[in-house]
């Protein structure tokens, strides 16, 4: 362990007996001290940290995160904090430069990524967090909930010193299985409204009152909330994207499909390059069945990075279903000749890029080879050689379909759009569930 830089681990809890040794475990060897403030445990959460080499501190529940944070933050003796909650743990990806991590002098903190497990585990959304910096006393959090340290730190250091490191952490608190333990909504939104009294307005506080409806699957009250907190923002505010994006997810789920895509297009008028709104414009033409807007949105998505609240893998599957729907679109149309060369070629480049489990190898040799195959009956059409005998588009077509039902079976992008706490699933709700929509004439 690096002898000149310290980290001390600091974290809040109670009743945490089922994940407290995940947590500590996972960053035991790499921090020099564990600072644990309990607000009340009644279980063995106590005992278990201390057995783990913790420090534990006992302070009264308030209800005020940045209270709670910041006087685990007085008992610290290292030179660097690291933040975890008790169901999250450090994963090992990234840590073997950990300690090159401490020694940049033009670093006060670094945002790490946090993969948000939901439902049953199977799905998550990722998000960046501020979770290591360095101890300051003027480095404290504010907030009573969803409490923030970045402020304090960009304001002592002039705006500077923020910087994003190649660590993630694991977030379970969001899986089923424990939101029915803790009734983390009225806990949440009690202290949320206790806030609001007395700052009436506040475009945060009712942002994180949004986020809380949401996840309780209170859709209309989450959008009325966010409607509100949007008019009071500039702009500038670091959850200013966020809000844009759960406002368009609440929309969804509301059904308000023109109110949604005016709202897109007001909001990427601003953020041209914002991946999670070009990501459910494209799905919002989908739903209109506007495949060409839909196809560009999707590809402009990838091109930027991707979605935070989507994994690229499951809106490359989308992209590549949209562009087949576009390309058995124009084949039953009369005159489809001069767009289909370029749209298959788009479809063999977007091939190249998917990939499955081994398992799947071979699935993915057959896209691979019915995609070029695809563009190989285009080019021919392209060149005039229809012919009489070999009608190549109602060939292309046959393969079309046969693709299509394979990716949505194989690449799974059946997802619904489920507004909730920094989440996106998408499902098909189209003709293709039940395998309908193929007719027309090709030739």
């Amino acid at each position: 362990m690096n002898e000149r830089m310290k980290v001390s681990l600091c974290l809040i809890t109670k009743n945490e007996q089922h994940c407290i040794l995940s947590c500590i475990n996972s960053v035991k060897h790499l921090v020099h001290e564990i600072v644990v403030v309990d607000t009340g445990s009644s279980d063995n959460t106590v005992p278990l940290a201390q057995k783990a080499g913790a420090r534990v501190f006992h302070t009264e529940w308030t209800g005020d995160f940045a209270q709670a944070r910041n006087f685990g933050l007085e008992q610290a003796t290292g030179n660097w904090i690291l933040i975890l909650d008790a169901d999250e743990v450090l994963s090992p990806e990234g840590t073997e430069g950990f300690y090159q991590l401490l020694n940049d002098s033009e670093v006060e903190g670094y945002f790490l990524t946090i993969k948000n497990f939901f439902g049953d585990g199977r799905e998550f959304t990722t998000d960046k967090v501020l979770r290591l910096f360095r101890n300051k006393p003027s480095y404290r959090f504010t907030g009573a909930i969803h409490e923030q340290v970045a402020p304090s730190i960009l304001k002592a250091a002039g705006g500077k010193g923020l910087a994003s490191a190649p660590l993630v952490i694991y977030h379970y608190g969001y899986l089923d299985t424990e939101l029915a333990g803790k009734d983390k909504f009225n806990r949440n939104t009690s202290i949320i409204y206790r806030e609001l009294a007395k700052k009436p307005g506040d475009p945060f506080l009712l942002y994180s009152l949004a986020l809380e409806h949401f996840q309780r699957g209170l859709v209309a009250e989450g959008v009325r909330c966010l409607d509100e907190a949007l008019s009071q923002m500039r702009g500038s505010e670091g959850y200013f994207e966020d809000a844009l994006v759960h406002m368009a997810v609440g929309l969804w789920g509301l059904g308000h499909m023109e109110r949604l895509l005016e709202f897109l297009n007001n909001s990427l008028s601003m953020l041209p390059e914002q991946g999670d709104l070009l990501l459910i414009r494209g799905i919002t033409f989908l739903n209109l069945k506007q495949y060409s807007e839909a196809a560009g949105d999707l590809v402009h998505a990838l091109k930027t990075g991707g979605s935070k609240l989507f994994p690229e893998d499951k809106i490359l599957s989308l992209a590549l279903i949209v562009l087949l729907l576009q390309i058995h679109h124009l084949i039953i149309k009369s005159d489809p000749e001069s767009q289909l060369f370029p749209l298959t070629g788009r479809l063999v480049a977007l091939v190249q890029k998917l990939e499955f489990l081994p398992a799947k190898k071979p699935i993915h040799e057959y896209i691979s080879v019915a995609a070029r195959e695809i563009h190989a009956y285009a080019l021919m059409i392209d060149n005039g050689y229809q012919g009489k005998y070999f009608c190549a588009l109602d060939k292309m077509k046959d393969l079309v379909t046969r693709l299509l039902l394979l990716l949505m079976k194989e690449c799974r992008p059946l997802w619904e759009v489920i507004p909730g706490h920094r989440q996106l699933f998408v499902r098909w709700k189209g003709d293709m569930d039940d395998k309908k929509g193929f007719g027309g004439e090709s030739c």
